[in-house]
């Protein structure tokens, strides 16, 4: 039996890790996410000649803009309307959770208020998904599970190449109460990916435990309340 070749299996981490390190450079690409790219202005008055302050407000305000005209652009003004009171208690609380990134394009203080305009890109899949949780989209019932749960999974081992990596994430986008995936940390012992979950971790748990990957059962060991710990067992992973 031929001995494992040392500078391959180097080799083999190296372009795990550089990918791992461009999937984290792309989280929106990594997990799949259906987004959205809008530009938003917001504006607030300076009080007591605190810039700082206003600018913190106004940026602030432009985030919402751009959730906004995402949110307007999934439902119809009457069903807005209609679910105000839900939407405004339930996602606009939580605006910069549907933020994947953004960058100033403008600001300036002008008549007593600071003013920005921002580029944004949005999370749509996952405010879809809320929507469609609290019965605002999708005709779904009411409150049926809220805001999504956010889960670390520990995966303890590493995958034996880049491609077994895009699989395994591939995998967790499917799941049913998965709604987003994103790679966080990688070592030669174990990996990191971060979950947005319409359920909490231990039904999420209850799920894995009953997948395989390439023919191996994931076991999992540890569940904790924001955290999964799992191993792969026999295959698709390489230990040391």
């Amino acid at each position: 039996m031929k001995s494992p070749n040392p500078a391959r299996t180097h080799a083999q981490r190296f372009t795990l890790c550089l990918v791992f390190s461009l999937v984290l450079l792309c989280p929106a690409a990594a997990a799949g996410m259906e987004t959205e790219s809008v530009e938003a202005e917001g504006s607030a008055t300076i009080h007591n000649s605190n810039l700082a302050q206003a600018r913190e407000q106004a940026i602030s305000l432009a985030l919402r803009g751009a959730l906004e005209k995402v949110l307007s652009a999934a439902v119809s003004p009457q069903i807005l309307a209609a679910r105000k009171s839900v939407i405004t208690d339930k996602i606009y609380p939580v605006t910069e959770r549907y933020i994947l990134n953004y960058r100033i394009v403008r600001e300036a203080e002008q008549d007593g208020a600071y003013a920005v305009r921002i580029a944004a890109t949005v999370d749509a899949g996952s405010l879809k998904g809320d929507l469609r949780s609290l019965g605002v989209l999708g005709g779904q019932g009411e409150e049926r599970t809220g805001p999504g749960t956010s889960i670390t999974l520990i995966v303890r081992g590493t995958l034996a190449s880049h491609h077994d990596f895009l699989a395994f994430r591939e995998m967790l986008a499917g799941m049913p109460p998965i709604r987003g995936v994103v790679p966080r940390f990688l070592s030669q012992d174990r990996f990191e990916m971060g979950l947005e979950s319409a359920e909490n971790p231990q039904g999420v748990a209850r799920e894995l435990s009953k997948r395989r990957f390439k023919g191996a059962p994931i076991r999992v060991f540890r569940v904790e309340a924001a955290s999964i710990e799992i191993t792969i067992q026999n295959q698709g992973v390489s230990r040391e």
